[in-house]
C-alpha cells in the first residue's frame, strides 16, 4: 500500500522555494513519485508544504538521500526546521 509524504517548513522566500519544488519534480517522479504538489499555508505565508504519494517510505528515502542537500540550497532551506509525515491510508472516506 502506498504512502503520502508531507514535508513542511517555514521559507523566507515563497518563489525561490515553489522554483525549486518544480525544478526537482521531474527527477522525483523518476524516481517514484506520484501525485506530488507544493501548497503555502492561507493563514501564515511562508509555511509551505509538499504533499506526494509513494509506493513504500524508503523509496521516498532514498529520493531525498540523493536530492536533499542541492534541493535545500537552491529552495533557501539549508538548515531550516522541516517536519515530516509519513500518512498511510486506512480507509476510503
Amino acid at each position: 500500500m502506498s504512502v503520502i509524504v508531507q514535508f513542511t517548513v517555514k521559507v523566507q522566500d515563497v518563489d525561490r522555494f515553489v522554483a525549486a519544488s518544480e525544478k526537482y519534480a521531474p527527477m522525483m517522479e523518476e524516481m517514484g513519485s506520484r501525485n506530488g504538489a507544493v501548497y503555502e499555508d492561507e493563514n501564515e505565508p511562508g509555511l509551505m508544504s509538499t504533499m506526494s504519494e509513494w509506493d513504500i517510505h524508503d523509496q521516498m528515502h532514498a529520493a531525498t538521500e540523493k536530492a536533499g542537500d542541492d534541493f535545500n540550497r537552491e529552495a533557501g532551506t539549508e538548515g531550516l526546521d522541516w517536519t515530516t509525515h509519513i500518512w498511510a491510508r486506512k480507509g476510503s472516506s
